[in-house]
C-alpha cells in the first residue's frame, strides 16, 4: 500500500430542484485566487454549460482546493 497526495479543485453549486451538485478537477493550479474559482463557478451557472438529474445549476454553495491523502490497496491489480 501506499500514499498518495491528491490536489483538486471542488465546486458546490445549488440546482434547480433545491439539491447540490459537485465537481472536481485535479491539479488546479497552485495560485488560483478566489475570484478565479468565483468567475469560473458564475461562468457555469450563466452559460449553463452543465445540466444535472436536478437540473441546471442555479447559485454558487462552495468551492475551494482540497487537499487528501488517499491510501491505495492491492486489492485492484
Amino acid at each position: 500500500m501506499a500514499d498518495i497526495d491528491e490536489t483538486v479543485l471542488r465546486l458546490v453549486f445549488g440546482t434547480e430542484n433545491g439539491k447540490t451538485a459537485s465537481m472536481e478537477f485535479d491539479n488546479p493550479k497552485a495560485d488560483i485566487t478566489e475570484a478565479q474559482v468565483q468567475s469560473l463557478m458564475n461562468l457555469f451557472i450563466t452559460k449553463n454549460v452543465v445540466l444535472t438529474k436536478n437540473g441546471a445549476l442555479t447559485e454558487i454553495v462552495d468551492g475551494g482546493i482540497v487537499h487528501r491523502t488517499r491510501t491505495t490497496t492491492d486489492l485492484v491489480p
